[in-house]
């Protein structure tokens, strides 16, 4: 398997984890909680979870040199981000749009993610869904 595909791969694994965790966590598991008897529990289980904040770090650790690294096999260079002449590119505006998204995560896991934070979090799987389609008009275009 090339160095490419291993990236693709790890890249995908860890946006699946993270991702899966979250809705999971925000539509399914947190709202379940808020049923469960006695409320101590419940609290526990809830602060629990924010405290441990599970795959968030680690799926960025991987996320963000996989996503560089396939950029960079795309002719796409940290300089050319950092100079914003990949806004040029065909799909550079969508790229661009999210990589601000990716950044909003990151600014998201380091001052909500352990924190109760209902607006962010809905925030924030929006700006996840916006990030999974922008992927796919910059990896297969717009047609």
């Amino acid at each position: 398997m090339a160095l490419y595909q291993i990236s693709v791969t790890l890249h995908l694994l860890a946006a699946m984890l993270w991702l899966g965790h979250m809705f999971v966590w925000s539509l399914i598991t947190g709202p379940a909680l808020k049923r469960v008897e006695p409320p101590q529990t419940a609290e526990l289980l809830r602060e629990r979870s924010v405290f441990m904040g599970a795959f968030g770090w680690p799926a960025l650790a991987l996320l963000i040199p996989t996503g560089l690294y396939q950029l960079a096999a795309r002719g796409i260079t940290l300089g050319d981000i950092a100079s914003l002449s990949f806004l040029e590119l065909p799909d550079g505006p969508v790229l661009a749009a999210k990589l601000l998204l990716v950044l909003w995560m990151v600014v998201y896991q380091a001052v909500w993610a352990h924190h109760r934070a209902p607006v962010a979090v809905y925030v924030n799987m929006a700006a996840a869904l916006l990030i999974l389609a922008a992927s796919v008009v910059v990896v297969r275009g717009w047609e």
